[in-house]
């Protein structure tokens, strides 16, 4: 699987020399709104930098929701982990004794 994975990265790579040769003499002036390059540009030049910009824009939302599912999976093992611990807790304790509300549930339960 390696090897197809190289092989295609080598293809992608000529792929993309062969359309920067190709694309060498044309030139392009950028205009962002008001904004105007002074000096024209080499097509192949303007493509890179905006496939460049479109991944750096797509690396910091995939870091910013990597980061979000961390902290929920950190919150739904702490929850776990809780849950557990009451639930050996209760699996402890004999029929006969009472069972008083851990912390946590005693901060839910309201008095009517």
């Amino acid at each position: 699987m390696w090897i197809i994975k190289w092989i295609l990265i080598v293809f992608a790579v000529i792929f993309l020399i062969f359309f920067a040769m190709h694309n060498a003499d044309i030139s392009v002036p950028i205009r962002f709104f008001k904004w105007e390059t002074v000096n024209d540009l080499p097509l192949w030049l303007v493509i890179y930098l905006s496939f460049t910009a479109g991944m750096v824009f797509w690396l910091a939302i995939s870091i910013y929701q990597v980061i979000s599912l961390k902290n929920e999976n950190r919150k739904w093992r702490k929850k776990t982990k809780n849950l557990e611990n009451e639930l050996n807790r209760l699996r402890n304790v004999s029929v006969e004794d009472t069972v008083l509300p851990s912390a946590s549930e005693s901060q839910d339960v309201k008095p009517t």
